[in-house]
């Protein structure tokens, strides 16, 4: 018997074939650490320091950043906002922050910093697309109000105003919710002493970066009820509408939104491990139970309607065919 021939493009192990299955694993070990970078990047704001996902990743973070990392949000449900904080808003006036609450709408609270080079915006992007998506029951300014609320000191209204115009963009401008955006996104500044006031009442941390000017903070939204508690936060930014919703609901005390809506906070649960509803299975086999229940009820009760009225209908017909043979028929003489 003949030995097996050896593969002629079978390259034989010599210097230069490691050489290029070193390139090949570095190549692909890149390509990993570069999605893994670009994935725990989005969890701090604070992009122009630190290290940098195309290279130089032995940089460590600024001390200000570290601590962000690790405490960026406490979650604080059941908290009471401080509504009596004075803030300005987009258009210069004053106002305090209960002049958006005990409208019987809920409210969503975002942190943000106008000139921040990369988070900020996607967490803005990302509240106008959960915006768009829920839209035909949930509508800003009608069923909730949206508040930006700058943690820059420097900030002004005239930033705040540009902000506003690029959110009436992102939903798509009067085409799209642009009138709701004007009506109920609401972007303010203010003292760092009472923007630091309503976030600590939230648990939100952040901290200036010295060195850059920038901020480190995470990304997440609040959800408050319409007298400002805390009822719920939404990490990341990218909110699916079924979150959106079920939190919007959640925090309108089931006061507003659809029936559907009412039925998904039933199904689902809030999991604080990993940010976001998760459907609860012992709720839904109790719902599917009670389904089954109504409708094999429902059948049943419709095969015995069905079955009494086939009876009375057959019991109806002899009576009248008894009735008409008796002794006085038609055209019969009498005996009287």
């Amino acid at each position: 018997m003949e030995p097996c021939p050896t593969n002629p493009t079978r390259e034989a192990p010599g210097p230069a074939a490691e050489r290029r299955a070193l390139r090949r694993w570095a190549a692909l070990g890149g390509v990993v650490a570069l999605g893994l970078s670009l994935v725990g990047g989005s969890a701090v704001g604070q992009s122009r320091v630190g290290p940098n996902p195309l290279g130089g990743g032995n940089a460590p973070l600024p001390p200000a950043a570290a601590e962000i990392q690790t405490n960026g949000i406490i979650q604080k449900l059941g908290n009471t906002l401080p509504l009596d904080t004075k803030l300005v808003d987009q258009a210069g006036r004053p106002v305090t922050l209960g002049d958006y609450f005990n409208q019987d709408k809920p409210v969503i609270i975002e942190f943000a910093y106008f000139d921040c080079p990369m988070l900020c915006p996607m967490v803005m992007s990302g509240i106008a697309d959960a915006a768009k998506a829920v839209g035909d029951d949930w509508r800003p300014g009608e069923n909730y109000d949206i508040l930006t609320i700058s943690i820059n000191p420097d900030d002004k209204p005239t930033g705040a105003m540009l902000q506003q115009d690029r959110a009436f963009d992102e939903v798509g401008g009067e085409a799209g919710l642009g009138r709701e955006v004007r009506a109920g996104w609401h972007f303010l500044t203010g003292r760092e002493v009472d923007v630091r006031r309503i976030a600590d009442a939230v648990g939100f941390g952040y901290n200036r970066i010295e060195e850059t000017n920038d901020f480190a903070h995470v990304a997440v939204i609040t959800f408050a009820s319409p007298d400002g508690v805390v009822t719920r936060y939404l990490p990341s930014h990218v909110y699916p509408a079924k979150d959106f919703r079920l939190a919007l609901t959640e925090a309108s005390q089931g006061k507003q939104g659809s029936f559907f809506d009412m039925v998904l906070q039933l199904c689902y649960r809030y999991d604080h491990t990993l940010g976001q509803y998760t459907v609860h299975a012992l709720t839904l086999m109790k719902l599917a139970g009670a389904v089954t229940v109504v409708a094999l009820a429902s059948i049943i009760g419709g095969l015995f309607y069905f079955e009494r009225r086939r009876k009375t209908r057959l019991t109806g017909g002899n009576d009248r065919d008894q009735g008409s043979s008796g002794d006085n028929k038609p055209g019969r003489p009498s005996l009287a």
